[in-house]
């Protein structure tokens, strides 16, 4: 018989690494029981962030658009309605230079003209004074008729061709002396209108002779701007009656403005009359917008608005109830909009669900309603049914859009606020 193993530590060791195995084992077991599996991630859709406008039914008032160039009512060429040397030159009398209504601008040497009035004058007695002998030679006659024939004189016998001859001769010379003082007075040239001076192609001293230009005036009480607008737009605008000019004050009122290479300025003005005919070439209708004062001379304030200045027009028209107004860029196509509709759906039953976005029992879907557009341009849209207050109106681009697909939208960025 061979004997025991009677080593105590080899004993310990082997029961240690059985009860580790076992303990082991037993853990292994917990786990496999009690642990969860891993779940596989499905990735989500991002939804497309978008812009809103939140719609607002109120009262609103038309504006058109449109452009023109500032011109004077009044603008006219000088020339001279008689010859001679220019005598004097007034300094109101050069480009740029504002007058006043009647103010000598010109004068031309008088002197000839003088003459000719004195020349006038002598004419005007000398044809008085044949008439008063026609006259009293009649008379003459006249009586020495009576006493030998006892009745009137006619004809040759009352020196009735005489008589007449010296009545023309009388008016004739009476012209001529008007004549005279007509052209003594057109030695001076003097201002029709209170305006400036945009030309001026004479210089003292000069020989002038009859219908020569002198220079261009143009009239700084009122400017005018021809301002086109599509057919479409007149009924937004109370026009004036036809054939008629609508008095400053009770006319549309028209905006005009100027913005360009740095330049700004704002002048008010109002709608007096219309063109009804139709340009053949661009298909626009014409209105006159008036500006009073353009030139500030009368104020003495403002920014002078420049004859020739090209301006951006805005035409207040007529005023329309229960609009909703949105920017142009929310227009889809002539008469459709998004919206962006809040819905409630049901919670997410199943993985698909879950991908496809229906986990949250609130969602907003991008929706599309057909509203009826009353007017829109380049800026904005009004519309007047079709859109409730309150509204959430899509104003983003997206491209590939689907009636009824999730969007989710962007909160306002309160930097740019």
């Amino acid at each position: 018989m061979e004997p025991q193993d009677s080593n105590p530590h080899r004993r310990l060791k082997i029961f240690g690494t059985i009860a580790v195995a076992i303990i082991g084992i037993g853990l292994a077991v917990v786990l496999v029981k009690t642990g969860r599996k891993p779940e596989s991630q499905i990735a989500k859709p991002k939804l497309p962030n978008v812009e809103i406008k939140i719609a607002e039914v109120a009262q609103h008032t038309y504006r058109i658009q449109s452009q023109g160039t500032a011109l004077p009512r009044s603008s006219i060429r000088l020339v001279s309605e008689v010859s001679g040397r220019v005598d004097s030159v007034s300094e109101s009398f050069d480009a740029g230079r504002v007058f006043a209504k009647n103010d000598v601008l010109l004068k031309i040497d008088p002197r000839d003209y003088e003459l000719a009035l004195t020349q006038a004058h002598a004419q005007v007695a000398q044809a008085e004074l044949r008439l008063l002998t026609e006259i009293n030679e009649a008379e003459i006659v006249r009586r020495e008729w009576q006493l030998l024939k006892q009745d009137e004189p006619t004809g040759l016998q009352a020196r009735e061709p005489q008589l007449a001859s010296a009545r023309a001769a009388l008016e004739a010379a009476r012209a001529t002396e008007e004549t005279a003082k007509r052209n003594l007075d057109r030695c001076e040239i003097r201002a029709p209108f209170d305006g400036m001076v945009a030309k001026t192609s004479v210089r003292l001293g000069q020989f002038v002779a009859l219908a020569t230009p002198l220079g261009e005036l143009f009239a700084t009480d009122v400017a005018e701007v021809r301002l086109p607008l599509a057919a479409s737009h007149l009924r937004f605008i109370n026009l004036p009656v036809h054939g008629t000019v609508s008095a400053l004050g009770q006319a549309p009122k028209v905006t005009l403005n100027i913005q360009a290479s740095g330049q700004r300025g704002e002048w008010l003005g109002q709608l007096v009359r219309s063109e009804e005919t139709v340009d053949p070439v661009n298909r626009m209708v014409y209105v006159v917008a008036q500006v009073a004062d353009p030139y500030g001379l009368v104020k003495r304030t403002g920014r002078p608005l420049r004859s020739g200045t090209f301006v951006q027009a805005s035409i207040e028209g007529r005023t329309q109830e229960n609009a909703v107004v949105l920017p142009r860029q929310a227009l889809r196509g002539k008469d459709r909009v998004w919206i962006a509709d809040p819905v409630l759906i049901e919670s997410a039953k199943n993985t698909l669900q879950e991908w496809l976005g229906y986990r949250r029992l609130s969602q907003t879907r991008l929706k599309f309603i057909t509203v009826d557009v009353s007017f829109a341009d380049a800026q904005q849209v009004v519309v007047t049914d079709g859109i409730r207050a309150g509204e959430q109106v899509i104003t983003s681009l997206l491209v590939g859009a689907i009636n009824g697909m999730a969007v989710k939208v962007r909160e306002p960025d309160s930097t740019n606020e």
